[in-house]
């Protein structure tokens, strides 16, 4: 009788730890929420997390703490959102570096890309632009003829960066010579551009548009295969009879790997909420940003798409970052 006893109390314990499961889920979130920037404050990723953030407060109902952890393209801030606990107090807002880092790079960025990430919900893209100085070529054609004459040097952010890899794209695509000058980080690349020392830069409208309303950079072509809605007057590549020139950076949110259904839905749902907003509508448009609410299962398969074509130009154009 005494075994019989336990057991009752074994399989009504059970009962209860099973009763209780939906009740802690359903206390989602509970505390504040670490929304981590894998970049210095100021740039693109910074913008987008400040503009979301109280947001996502407003809809979660609880305080979301802005954490900037850059170093290593990303791969620091991945690195340690990897190792965290699937809890949903954790989310990083990740761009198309989490996958470069491991599509060009001969050992492990310090995470696996298909394992140690839940993805939650996509927020935006925006296309790489091919832009010159004022004093270059005055269109693709000419830039084109000149990169088939001699070695046409593109400055990039840093080895392994999308502007590396959208300029090596280029030359696949094209058969020409595009010497990467790799600078440390995008201003120093920028303003090298700008003051003519090299021929031409990929970044994006947000960063270059400015500029050619000032006279200091020229835009010759659009790395996407529709015209951007805000820049029209921008050729594409395809329409310039260079094709498949796609070049694409997005943004999304992402947590550990593990993280539950309910609570990686609860987030997406505060996100969509979000997106709605006309003060996050305007500040993606001044971004060159198109916002965009993939839901996980897409964006998961868009960051797999990616790091295979990535991982394809890389291997064909023997770029080796260690």
């Amino acid at each position: 009788m005494r075994v019989l006893s336990i057991l009752r109390l074994c399989i009504a314990g059970a009962a209860g730890a099973v009763a209780a499961a939906p009740a802690l889920a359903d206390s989602y979130p509970s505390r504040p929420i670490e929304f981590v920037v894998p970049y210095a404050p100021g740039g693109a990723s910074d913008i987008v997390v400040r503009a979301l953030a109280p947001q996502l407060q407003k809809q979660l109902g609880v305080s979301v703490v802005v954490i900037n952890r850059a170093g290593a393209n990303t791969a620091i801030a991945a690195t340690q959102l990897a190792r965290s606990a699937p809890d949903g107090y954790t989310i990083m807002l990740a761009d198309v570096a989490l996958v470069l880092n491991a599509a060009v790079r001969q050992t492990s960025p310090g995470y696996d890309v298909a394992k140690d990430f839940s993805t939650i919900a996509q927020v935006g893209s925006a296309p790489l632009v091919l832009f010159v100085p004022a004093s270059g070529a005055a269109d693709l054609p000419l830039f084109l003829k000149q990169a088939h004459d001699r070695p046409v040097n593109i400055a990039n952010a840093g080895p392994g960066s999308l502007g590396h890899l959208a300029a090596e794209l280029l030359q696949l695509r094209t058969k020409t010579t595009l010497v990467s000058v790799p600078y440390r980080g995008s201003g120093p690349a920028m303003n090298e551009t700008i003051a003519g020392q090299v021929d031409a830069i990929f970044t994006s409208t947000a960063s270059g548009m400015p500029l050619v309303k000032s006279g200091r950079l020229r835009p010759l072509a659009v790395a996407s295969p529709e015209p951007l809605k805000d820049f029209p007057e921008i050729p594409t590549f395809d329409r310039l009879g260079v094709q498949g020139v796609h070049v694409l950076n997005w943004w999304g949110l992402i947590a550990p790997a593990g993280l539950p259904a309910d609570i990686s839905a609860r987030i997406a749902k505060a996100v969509t909420a979000a997106m709605r907003d006309p003060a996050i509508v305007e500040r993606f448009a001044a971004l060159g940003i198109s916002p965009s609410t993939r839901d996980a299962a897409a964006f998961a398969g868009l960051m797999s798409k990616e790091f295979a074509a990535w991982r394809d130009v890389a291997t064909r154009a023997g770029i080796k970052v260690d």
